[in-house]
């Protein structure tokens, strides 16, 4: 509670005197969600889809909220500071476990303090002669579609020249990942740092870009590890009707030179992307989805799951369970420590069908059929089917800044989530998720 009351006193001072400096504009916007959830059959940490003989799953029930801040104070015409500040960051009520993964010091059950305030970006703009400079912790979410993005931060130098005329642009970056210095090896670089260059071609009718991404992993002091990435989008408008795609190439090396053992050494070699085509035709928005992440092979020595271990991403979620935040499964945005690193590391091909309606100004209906499976199986004879999806939603707005949301869930589940050596004598059961919220913006 201190630190809420010196954070809003310390936002007061700076408005005050904003409001009396004429060289100083002070602007404020923000959002506060509150959100409730049912899962049928739950361990507290996501969904669970297998039930051992004779066992009965329980299921699970909780509330969350967020409620994030984000101020901007125009120094003059060439520097601006800009900060979002979380109050709650997806914070359960109660004691439920995990939480945002970018709320590390949020009060939850994974923490034993009572912060309930931090810096989530904080980072100052500044219009030079050659182009935008943007320096600090800056945002570091969605780059061209939402597959595979995060909302999330990053401790950034960013530059957008100004020399490219439209329709082009350009942003180039160093992100400092990680500083670390280990002192028992005296190694000189120790550090995680990334170099991104992107170009970006938009008119009215096309949205697109390239990205180069070299990170320069240097924390295992037993191996140099070098992952780069080629990322290209098109975002497409014709008449009625718009095509979306995305895909993604990792590649490098992880050469264990300095490892006290003999270590083979890894590439990294993976794909990953999206499509999507649809049409708006009045009121009716159709459209058909498929994406891919490439899966880890067995027994292979080389890196080759596209996801990680983080799945497809929180800003991606075409599917309230299989890719929705409350489950765990391909998107560990709220629940860590479920499915999301065997399923990742298997990779994934989805299709799935959707369409909303816009009953009124107001009110919109949604609907989706889904379908995935695994790209690798994680043991010899798996079956890799994860099951088949379908949801229903509506979104009504209450007021102009006020919208009121509630979906339903419902996976046939695949025989994937059984087909291990714990679960063998296990049967998977198909489950259904109840989610809905209150959204209020300034």
């Amino acid at each position: 509670m201190k630190k809420v009351l010196v954070t809003m006193a310390a936002l007061g001072l700076v408005a005050g005197v904003a409001s009396t400096a004429s060289a100083v504009e002070w602007k404020m916007s923000g959002k506060y969600m509150v959100e409730g959830a049912y899962l049928s059959d739950a361990r507290g940490i996501g969904v669970d889809v297998t039930e051992a003989s004779g066992e009965s799953t329980p299921s699970d029930a909780y509330w969350l909220h967020t409620f994030a801040i984000s101020p901007t104070i125009k120094v003059n015409d060439k520097i601006s500071m800009s900060s979002v500040i979380r109050l709650a960051d997806d914070t359960f009520w109660g004691t439920q476990a995990n939480g945002d993964t970018e709320g590390y010091n949020m009060a939850d059950a994974n923490t034993n303090n009572n912060n309930n305030v931090y810096v989530h970006q904080l980072y100052m703009d500044y219009a030079s002669e050659i182009g935008k400079i943007r320096i600090g912790r800056t945002p570091a979410g969605a780059y061209g579609t939402d597959f595979m993005d995060f909302d999330k931060r990053a401790n950034r130098v960013v530059w957008f020249p100004s020399f490219l005329g439209k329709p082009w642009s350009a942003v180039l970056y160093l992100e400092k990942v990680k500083d670390e210095f280990q002192e028992t090896t005296a190694a000189s670089d120790t550090d995680n740092d990334k170099y991104v260059a992107r170009l970006f071609y938009k008119t009215d009718s096309l949205n697109s870009g390239i990205e180069y991404a070299f990170a320069n992993n240097q924390t295992d002091n037993t191996a140099d590890d070098v992952k780069q990435n080629v990322a290209v989008y098109g975002k497409y408008k014709m008449d009625n009707f718009f095509l979306n795609g995305e895909l993604i190439h990792y590649f490098g090396s992880k050469d264990y030179d300095h490892a006290l053992v003999a270590t083979a050494d890894q590439d990294y070699d993976s794909w990953a992307g999206m499509l999507q085509v649809g049409g708006k035709f009045a009121a009716l928005t159709p459209s058909l989805l498929y994406f891919y992440a490439q899966g880890q092979e067995l027994n292979e020595n080389d890196i080759e799951n596209a996801l990680g271990t983080t799945g497809t991403g929180d800003l991606f979620e075409p599917l309230y369970i299989l890719t929705g935040r409350h489950t765990g499964m391909l998107n560990n945005d709220l629940f860590r420590d479920n499915y999301t690193g065997n399923m990742s590391t298997a990779g994934v091909h989805a299709v799935v069908a959707a369409a909303d309606y816009a009953v009124s100004n107001r009110l919109t209906l949604h609907g989706a059929i889904g379908y995935a499976e695994a790209d690798e199986e994680r043991i010899a004879g798996q079956d890799d089917e994860y099951g088949w999806e379908y949801n229903i939603g509506a979104a009504y707005k209450l007021l102009d800044n006020l919208t009121y949301e509630a979906h339903f869930g419902y996976l046939d589940t695949g025989d994937f989530f059984k087909s291990t050596a714990a679960l063998n004598d296990s049967e998977t059961e198909n489950i259904f998720v109840l989610s809905h919220s209150l959204t209020m913006t300034f």
